[in-house]
């Protein structure tokens, strides 16, 4: 039985919405929005995951939970009402508020998936850690930071990282944390291990390969550390 009460993936989605919420009340973005229909949903979903934090079901039997499916259901929906098509062209700030947006709405989509990970209380279990190749890597004008970008198959990742060993042609594992803005560059993940094989290049990369700072940084956000 999962510890709904303390679970770090339904913590997680609390985040999301939370999120949502507000950049929907903020706005901001070079396109209109429904903005009273898509703050409902929201809400909506905020009450079915405090429900489905307090159900103490299993794994299984919460991923498939009514709660469960219709935050996921919500998400899809959301996404056609708030992200247009095609992403026109941004200022630095409204690229931030773009990625948190498509960042929310993949943690809510993709919660059921998470939940069926398994009955235990993982931190890095509640946001998707996917492999990449780094395909390109660049200094960041005035820091001690690096530019990367990372393909997974079909997603690509702007990646800002302090890592200097890192280099074009590596796989890593990438963890899709909230994002975050660095002298002007919106980074949509974290990068969460050293150098692994090619292999796990689109696919989730087990625990015993991740550094502890994916379960670090989960932490803080959901607990508020």
């Amino acid at each position: 039985m999962v510890d709904t009460a303390r679970d770090y993936r339904l913590g997680m989605a609390l985040h999301a919405v939370a999120m949502l919420e507000r950049r929907l009340r903020q706005w901001g973005l070079p396109w209109p929005v429904r903005r009273q229909e898509a703050l409902a949903l929201v809400e909506e979903a905020r009450k079915r995951l405090l429900r489905a934090r307090y159900s103490f079901l299993p794994a299984e039997m919460l991923a498939e939970s009514e709660e469960v499916r219709w935050v996921s259901q919500a998400a899809s929906r959301l996404r056609e009402m708030l992200l247009p098509e095609q992403k026109p062209r941004l200022t630095p700030g409204q690229e931030l508020a773009f990625a948190e947006i498509r960042w929310a709405l993949l943690i809510l989509y993709g919660l059921p998936a998470r939940i069926r990970l398994g009955e235990e209380n993982r931190p890095e279990w509640a946001v998707d850690v996917v492999g990449v190749e780094v395909v390109r890597v660049e200094p960041l004008a005035g820091t001690r930071l690096m530019v990367t970008r990372a393909s997974a198959g079909a997603a690509a990742f702007t990646i800002v990282t302090n890592i200097q060993s890192i280099r074009p042609g590596e796989a890593r594992a990438a963890a899709l944390l909230p994002p975050a803005e660095f002298s002007g560059v919106v980074s949509e993940a974290m990068y969460a291990s050293g150098p692994i094989e090619a292999r796990y290049v689109g696919r989730r990369v087990p625990s015993r390969l991740l550094s502890g700072e994916v379960a670090a940084a989960v932490r803080r956000i959901v607990e508020g550390r």
